[in-house]
């Protein structure tokens, strides 16, 4: 089996012994399976993330890291869903040996923003409407913005970039949607994660986000995508009890501790719904 996970904005493979997909990987391999595990650019478009994720994924099943003689399954954490949908739709510029979606035969997204993010309508300076909390968090933005490299390091496990939102605004993600239908070969499926049980639903940090989303959409969401932006394709409606970065592994109040909430046996079954 192959599985390929595509990170989120502002991700990577590895940095200072810290897994974007904490664990995951090696977990994924005891099934057993091939997992590979692309780097592309933290800051670039959905279109540029692609790009570079096809050349890597194409690489890998030249090269052997990927078993060339089986189809992959694809999982993509945030932002790292909708380049997969780019890099796998008909509409994507590719030559024929570039068709990478001859290769895929799923995609999973995790609290993808499919439909855009209110929040990134907000870091972009597009907010649904004012308000208190919206003066809040847009003070709360600009004081992580002075921060350089400590913001750099907390929006490392949002999901989230101040300098390459665009893609991820509601008003983009229509037009992204329009543009790059799903290819008819391809499953796709998508979960998401509701927040934590019980009074506090997220991380301190991604709260004021939280208390934002539900407060323009009613829904419950991670912390930076609500449910309904989240569902594409076959959408599973047994939603993850964590927030943002607990769905990669990452507990942001106590950043040395998995979460106690057991990311890899949702993992377990993504795997076994795709390769049903």
């Amino acid at each position: 089996m192959n599985i390929i996970l595509a990170h989120g904005i502002l991700g990577f493979k590895e940095r200072f012994g810290i897994e974007y997909f904490n664990g995951v990987a090696e977990h994924l391999r005891g099934i057993p399976a091939k997992v590979f595990v692309p780097e592309v650019s933290p800051t670039g478009g959905i279109e540029q993330r692609g790009e570079e994720l096809r050349s890597k994924i194409i690489t890998a099943f030249n090269d052997g890291t990927l078993d060339p003689n089986q189809k992959a399954h694809m999982i993509g954490h945030s932002m790292g869903g909708l380049d997969s949908r780019y890099l796998l739709s008909p509409a994507s510029k590719k030559t024929s040996g570039e068709d990478v979606a001859v290769r895929i035969a799923s995609l999973t997204s995790i609290s993808s923003p499919h439909r855009g993010s209110l929040i990134a309508d907000l870091l972009a300076l597009e907010p649904a409407e004012e308000s208190g909390v919206l003066n809040h968090l847009q003070g709360l933005v600009k004081d992580l913005s002075g921060l350089e490299e400590g913001a750099g390091k907390i929006l490392n496990h949002f999901g989230v970039s101040l300098q390459g939102l665009e893609d991820l605004t509601t008003e983009s993600m229509q037009k992204f949607n329009q543009r790059y239908p799903d290819h008819p070969a391809v499953h796709y499926f998508s979960v998401a994660g509701a927040g934590r049980p019980g009074t506090i639903a997220t991380a301190v940090l991604l709260l004021p986000f939280h208390e934002y989303i539900q407060s323009h959409s009613g829904q419950p969401s991670d912390g930076l995508v609500h449910l309904a932006s989240a569902r594409w394709g076959d959408f599973d409606a047994d939603t993850w009890p964590c927030d943002h970065a607990e769905e990669i592994g990452h507990d942001l109040d106590h950043p040395v501790e998995a979460p106690r909430f057991d990311y890899l046996e949702r993992y377990d079954e993504i795997v076994k719904r795709a390769s049903a």
